[in-house]
């Protein structure tokens, strides 16, 4: 059991990690997130040893917000499949850095942020299900593929400040090469 000023430490630094996170990115500074949180660097790094685990920590409602978007989609036509990738590409660019931070962690079954990223492709695996389930497409799609394939296109939104079109016609691209290889 946590004491009581160990557990509002942890809480303030989630708090402050929240929110320069959310206006600096994932690479923002860990001293002046303890410095927000009126702790010092030891009782952050007691909490969270590594920056992955404090962002996994800020993640657990970014989580929550990919799992939703994905049981909220409805697949009736392609569009709709353009739409979720979209709203995926979005969710990824939640945090500057943040889809980059979670691609990098991929192969990594130890990371803290593993659980993100499964969330990810768990989402993706529902979404692309309902869209068989819908006849659009009987393509064998690998959830791995399309969070890598999105990942890609968020980092190039990301860095290149790419319009909402720009955007929207990558996805399209990418979603023609997915629902092709299920074509004869």
């Amino acid at each position: 059991m946590m004491r009581s000023d160990a557990r509002d430490n942890r809480a303030r630094i989630v708090a402050a990690a929240t929110d320069i996170i959310e206006h600096e990115g994932t690479m923002a500074s860990l001293n002046e997130i303890a410095k927000r949180a009126g702790v010092g660097p030891g009782t952050l790094y007691r909490h969270f040893p590594t920056r992955d685990a404090l962002l996994a920590e800020v993640l657990v409602a970014w989580v929550e917000r990919v799992e939703d978007a994905a049981d909220a989609t409805s697949i009736a036509e392609k569009g709709d499949l353009v739409d979720w990738l979209e709203q995926l590409a979005g969710i990824s660019n939640a945090y500057r850095g943040l889809a980059a931070s979670i691609a990098s962690v991929a192969g990594d079954e130890t990371s803290p942020l593993r659980s993100a990223h499964q969330a990810t492709l768990d989402a993706n695996d529902r979404v692309f299900d309902k869209a068989r389930a819908a006849g659009l497409t009987d393509a064998p799609v690998d959830a791995g593929t399309v969070a890598r394939l999105v990942t890609g296109v968020a980092m190039a939104t990301e860095q290149a400040n790419l319009t909402h079109q720009q955007t929207r016609t990558m996805l399209e691209v990418i979603l023609e090469g997915l629902l092709a290889s299920a074509r004869p």
